[in-house]
């Protein structure tokens, strides 16, 4: 499992993205990067849910939110490289979800958000971003 780190702001929405990609049941071209695979596309995906968890709190395995998300909000068909907030590479991302402060009311507490990407054939992936609020 790899998990991205970031720093999320107490109180403060935060804008999380991604790349997405899969192996045969995605229908985009090659990101280049390798063991990437290709760019997964919204017709790829079924459903996408999320749940951000306080790991820093009495009940870490109980989510302080969570939800389902619509795809065509948050997956990009054609992969986004123009984007000032994307500075990792020139590859670019094609996953994009702003999450709601609520999700991060306690400065100091380690949060994780994990995501599931689930195909139409129930192939399912996951992104996992951890960090601190400040």
């Amino acid at each position: 499992m790899v998990v991205i780190q970031a720093t999320w702001n107490e109180d403060g929405s935060a804008t999380v993205l991604g790349r997405v990609t899969g192996g045969t049941n995605a229908t985009g071209s090659a990101t280049g990067v390798a063991g990437e695979g290709k760019w997964l596309k919204q017709a790829d995906l079924s459903t996408i849910t999320y749940a951000v968890y306080d790991l820093s709190s009495t009940t870490p395995l109980t989510p302080v939110v969570s939800g389902s998300l619509t795809i065509a909000s948050v997956i990009n068909d054609t992969p986004q490289t123009a984007n000032t907030y994307w500075t990792k590479d020139s590859v670019g991302y094609n996953f994009v979800h702003d999450v709601p402060a609520t999700a991060f009311p306690t400065g100091g507490h380690l949060y994780r958000i994990e995501y599931k990407f689930t195909s139409p054939g129930s192939i399912v992936g996951w992104g996992f971003y951890e960090g601190v609020a400040q």
